[in-house]
């Protein structure tokens, strides 16, 4: 056995199938990380619930509020609504909401519902109902509350719509990672198998190749 055989065997392919392992369990380390991250990201839950004491702090004056206040824009005081069928209609109205929606105001808050998912416009209609009975509660104007409460709730949405898009392009990047990971496995365990086939016959093609000692004085008898 030569030297470059000997270095073959006892040190070049240890050193392989050690690279090999150690690059296979770090992969996989890499893609259970890969996995729990992931599935961490994917329950992430994009809060957009606007709580009525916020409203309320936000517009709590400072000062004493003043005799005459300015209207704000958006919802209006409520006026008489005629016969004409409400731009609500189909929703169920919380009772301290349903005087501050007529009119005009119906058709402002049913154009800020528009921008809202279909199941979540009851809802919406709610948190409003509970945001007007906490203004109302505490001598805050209600019109302001609800104009306050769509300007949040609509802000909301808007960073709601941006963390679920970079939720998404988050897990793209683990999936890609992931793949790329199992992908590099598989080779380096490719490289496993064939070293081992490649031991395992090593001593079946010497025999194959180098002849015996009884064939060799059959030879020299001959």
């Amino acid at each position: 056995m030569s030297i470059v055989e000997g270095f073959e065997r006892k040190a070049l392919f240890n050193i392989t199938r050690g690279v090999a392992l150690v690059c296979v369990t770090v992969f996989l380390l890499g893609i259970v990380g890969g996995v729990f991250y992931g599935a961490s990201v994917w329950q992430e839950q994009v809060n957009t619930k606007v709580s009525p004491q916020e409203i309320v702090d936000q517009l709590k004056p400072v000062d004493p509020p003043k005799t005459e206040a300015q209207q704000p824009q958006g919802t209006q005081p409520p006026v008489a609504q005629g016969p004409a069928q409400s731009p609500l209609s189909g929703f169920q109205i919380p009772f301290s909401l349903q005087k501050y929606v007529s009119g005009d105001n119906a058709q402002i808050v049913r154009n800020h519902l528009n921008e809202v998912p279909v199941e979540e416009r009851q809802a919406y209609l709610n948190e409003l109902g509970a945001v007007v009975t906490a203004a109302e509660a505490n001598k805050i104007s209600a019109v302001e509350a609800i104009n306050a409460y769509m300007e949040a709730k609509s802000e909301r949405y808007k960073q709601a719509a941006v963390k679920r898009a970079e939720k998404w392009e988050t897990l793209k990047l683990v999936g890609e990672i992931t793949a790329g990971g199992l992908f590099l496995v598989a080779i380096f365990s490719l490289v496993l198998v064939l070293l081992a086939i490649e031991r395992n016959t090593r001593s079946l093609r010497r025999s194959n190749v180098l002849p015996t000692k009884s064939e060799e004085q059959e030879v020299v008898s001959a």
